[in-house]
């Protein structure tokens, strides 16, 4: 039998800015949509309840193939999946902004879920194989970092460009963007690749089939809490624009601007959980308990801020939903961190891939649900009250559905 090699050889800086980066491709490419919504919908003539179809539409693909993906990111080499898929999305994006009408939109942000899907189980097959305890909450907050400042960087480009030139630009411009990712990762090369053929490569543990991995109480309690979390950040990646033009009556190029500042937060709030949560595992305190301490405390944060983003004024309600979504940043590296640890190198894949599918849910629902309350309300409120319910569900679900978070004993 396979054993697993107690020293991990590390991932370096560039190999984790490099992941970072192709997150940053990664969420600029989804919120393309959501930047030229204000436009794209009114020469399309396409109503809130279908553009929360259209914004939805991208999960219906990327969160129910995301166990399939992690099977293939756990199979086969890193060094072809991550830029495969990234073609895939970058050529979807590009062809937004040909298209004419619903349908072709709809189907093209359906093929981008497929190509986007790889993403997190490769990150977590990475960060499981190579990073130690101490080192991932770093790791993952400068992924988590990426992954804000890819709608920030969306918004503000996206939204000048979608002022100047129109909408169909903005999908053209960073859909072309994201393929110079691609020579910067063939010229670097993976820590299992510096092992292979000088006699110390190690070997990888065993694979936990599906029936161990799906019996686990903790995935589906990890899965829950990713809902419950994700789900206010993909209402206002989906959301946000639309809302800041049409509620707040923010010009376009004022829309750009804030929309873009806000997303900041996240990326600060996952520096500094990642960060002090290193420090704390390194220097001896127990990893269940400070993971649990920042999850639980991010998604308390998450939703008394959408409480009052429900009950706020015109005036402050955008500060309400800056301070959610630093909320949200606070949880998002710890929250795969946890899933990487319980799940150890041998199942990252799978198991990242099952957790991704449930987390991911909420970018189906989200948009979709956003669309339908705005259209039957006429107002945000209601919308808002959503996710603050969900804030306090995820207490559940991180709390005594997961358990402690320690790496399971897999019998495989």
């Amino acid at each position: 039998m396979a054993t697993i090699e107690p020293h991990k050889p590390g991932v370096s800086t560039w190999l984790v800015v490099l992941l970072a980066l192709a997150m940053f491709i990664n969420y600029a490419d989804r919120g393309s949509l959501a930047v030229a919504a204000p436009v794209l919908s009114r020469e399309l003539a396409i109503g809130p309840r279908n553009l929360g179809i259209l914004l939805s539409a991208f999960f219906w693909t990327y969160a129910l193939i995301q166990p399939l993906a992690g099977a293939v990111v756990q199979r086969l080499p890193l060094r072809w999946v991550l830029p495969a898929g990234l073609l895939v999305w970058s050529a979807t994006t590009i062809g937004c902004g040909l298209v004419t009408g619903f349908a072709g939109l709809l189907v093209l942000r359906m093929v981008m879920g497929l190509g986007e899907s790889v993403i997190f189980p490769a990150n977590a097959r990475i960060l499981c194989e190579n990073a130690a305890d101490h080192q991932r909450g770093r790791a993952n907050a400068a992924i988590s970092l990426g992954l804000a400042l890819g709608p920030v960087a969306g918004t503000l480009i996206g939204g000048l460009v979608l002022a100047r030139y129109g909408w169909r630009p903005v999908f053209w411009v960073i859909g072309s963007a994201s393929v110079l990712w691609l020579p910067l990762w063939f010229a670097t090369r993976l820590p299992t690749e510096r092992h292979v053929g000088d006699g110390s490569a190690v070997a990888r543990p065993p694979t936990p089939g599906w029936g161990e991995i799906l019996s686990q109480r903790g995935l589906w309690g990890m899965g829950l809490g990713q809902f419950c979390y994700a789900y206010p950040t993909y209402l206002l990646l989906t959301w946000l624009p639309t809302f800041l033009v049409s509620s707040e009556h923010y010009a376009l190029p004022r829309m750009a601007v804030v929309g873009a500042a806000i997303p900041l937060g996240q990326g600060l709030g996952g520096m500094v959980s990642g960060t002090l949560s290193d420090r704390a595992i390194a220097a001896g305190h127990d990893i269940s308990v400070v993971t649990k301490r920042w999850l639980l405390g991010g998604v308390s944060g998450v939703g008394l801020a959408f409480v009052g983003a429900t009950l706020a004024s015109h005036d402050t309600v955008v500060w309400w939903l800056a301070a959610a979504v630093v909320g949200c940043g606070v949880i998002s590296p710890i929250n795969y961190g946890a899933g990487q640890t319980l799940a150890g190198p041998g199942a990252a894949g799978r198991w990242m891939g099952v957790q991704n599918l449930l987390g991911n849910l909420s970018g189906v629902t989200a948009p979709l649900v956003t669309g339908l309350v705005v259209e039957a309300t006429g107002s945000y409120q209601l919308a808002f009250l959503i996710p603050a319910v969900l804030g306090f569900v995820a207490l559940i679900a991180y709390g005594p559905l997961v358990g402690p978070i320690r790496q399971i004993p897999w019998r495989g």
